[in-house]
């Protein structure tokens, strides 16, 4: 299994003035060495030793997940026969296996301890504050204010802000304009097309586990294509 972040020789950017000097090898940490990759979701043990809570509703998340990829990796640890458990990230899986994803990106602790994992477990519970309400409310005039407020920005904001007592009705997807909604995204899609196009060009030279990352994404898309063009 390739990592997202193998060792690294020095490389002609490294004397450019201004650039962090890269790590020559995977992060160490108390807990062990960790290293980033992208692991197929089948290799994730069915197991919830860690988990605190339900994962409970968890479309939003994955609609963020299908716009945007995924911001976040997991946690987890070595379990034998190349099988992995999973200690953070519990909603982030049930997401991706909402989506039909066949991968995850993951950060493998080679040597975390039954301890320490429930505390980075706890610890991922007790830290991650949600933004509170007048933060996103101050954000979203900010946005308006200057322009910016897409129909896609505008729903999710609406949907964080909600609550239990003010929650749209079903269907209020509906109210969004449409056609704004598209020509947002097809804004969007082509400048993603220029930057693929770039891409093709030095794709024989990526990493394994980057083409595969990259591969996955584009199926998912071709997926939705042929999806669309059915209806």
């Amino acid at each position: 299994m390739a990592g997202l972040t193998d060792d690294t020789s020095e490389q002609e950017g490294d004397e450019e003035e201004g650039l962090p000097e890269e790590l020559s090898a995977p992060e160490e940490r108390l807990a062990g060495r960790v290293t980033l990759v992208l692991m197929p979701l089948d290799k994730l043990q069915d197991d919830t030793s860690f988990r605190l809570r339900s994962e409970g509703d968890v479309s939003g998340l994955a609609t963020d997940i299908a716009r945007l990829g995924q911001l976040f990796p997991v946690d987890v640890r070595p379990a034998g026969e190349d099988r992995y458990q999973l200690v953070c990230g519990f909603r982030r899986v049930a997401a991706l296996r909402f989506l039909k994803r066949d991968a995850v990106q993951a950060r493998v602790h080679t040597s975390l301890s039954d301890e320490d994992a429930l505390l980075m477990s706890l610890a991922e519970a007790i830290h991650a504050t949600p933004v509170e309400p007048e933060v996103l409310e101050a954000k979203r005039e900010q946005l308006e204010s200057e322009g910016r407020l897409s129909a896609a920005v505008r729903d999710m904001l609406e949907k964080a802000l909600a609550t239990e007592d003010t929650l749209a009705p079903e269907g209020v997807e509906e109210e969004i304009d449409a056609d704004e909604l598209a020509a947002d995204v097809s804004e969007r899609l082509g400048a993603i097309n220029q930057d693929l196009s770039l891409l093709a060009d030095v794709f024989a030279a990526l990493d394994d586990s980057r083409k595969a990352e990259l591969l996955m994404q584009l199926r998912y898309s071709s997926q939705l294509v042929a999806y669309l063009e059915g209806l």
